[in-house]
């Protein structure tokens, strides 16, 4: 997962001209967890009623999905890391479980990110790819491995926008641990990007493996790291005020208390 913010929009609605967009395609062998293709959009909305947090599959809100991809694409695209993003793939919907994003009260999309699984098999995982050509893919492939008969999730594509209030919005995303944990079913959450944007993610429990080497991906210029959420400590490991947070969007989008909620 790379977070870039994000310049002008794709035209994703001419990519998918002519193609359904549903989750989870028969045949990958991902799990559906609790959700369903018609889940969504639910939304919370910012303690300062700033920002909300919508969540959706992409078959539940196609115009919503199709303004994620744009601003993903424009994203990557800025950064010149279009290599890490399968467009194709990406925008058919079928391998999105999940997806949120943030808008701003005139409903300007200001971010996003969306989840893939639970998996099946490891090899279902991007990360993979992205360990291939550096040190570390034996530990990667280990740690999948062990975790996958407990759910793993595994979050993609995160974006956000030009212009928009950086921090704010990639602590909104980072919040989507719990409710995407509880959505799935699944104990494990993970995500790979680059150190600094880990470091903010960290307030919502997650942890960066220090076991696992950094990648040169997509280019030699990015160090891609790894990091891990896992249902039974993140509510220890988060901050006690993102918790709160987390916790509330959690309620509002999974609309019922949440049973990761245990400090």
């Amino acid at each position: 997962m790379v977070v870039h913010a994000a310049s002008p929009r794709f035209p994703s609605t001419l990519l998918r001209k002519g193609r359904d967009v549903r989750t989870n395609r028969p045949g990958r062998g991902v799990r559906n967890g609790v959700l369903g293709q018609s889940f969504g959009p639910r939304t919370s909305v910012s303690a300062d009623g700033e920002m909300s947090l919508v969540a959706a599959t992409p078959a539940a809100a196609p115009e919503l999905w199709d303004r994620y991809v744009d601003g993903a694409w424009a994203s990557y695209s800025r950064h010149g890391v279009t290599r890490a993003l399968d467009i194709d793939e990406v925008a058919s919907g079928a391998t999105t479980t999940l997806f949120y994003v943030v808008l701003d009260r005139a409903g300007e999309m200001l971010g996003g990110v969306r989840a893939q699984g639970p998996y099946t098999v490891i090899e279902q995982s991007h990360v993979l790819t992205e360990w291939e050509h550096s040190p570390g893919l034996d530990v990667v492939a280990g740690q999948l491995r062990s975790r996958l008969p407990h759910g793993i999730v595994e979050m993609k594509s995160a974006w956000v926008g030009k212009g928009s209030p950086g921090r704010e919005v990639s602590g909104m995303l980072a919040r989507t641990a719990l409710p995407t944990i509880e959505l799935t079913g699944s104990r494990y959450l993970f995500a790979s990007a680059a150190d600094h944007v880990l470091r903010q993610w960290e307030s919502s429990g997650g942890r960066i493996d220090v076991n696992v080497p950094a990648a040169a991906y997509p280019s030699d210029q990015y160090r891609t790291r790894l990091m891990w959420w896992d249902r039974e400590t993140f509510a220890r490991e988060a901050q006690p005020a993102v918790w709160e947070a987390m916790v509330a969007d959690a309620q509002a989008l999974c609309g019922r208390a949440v049973s990761a909620a245990v400090a």
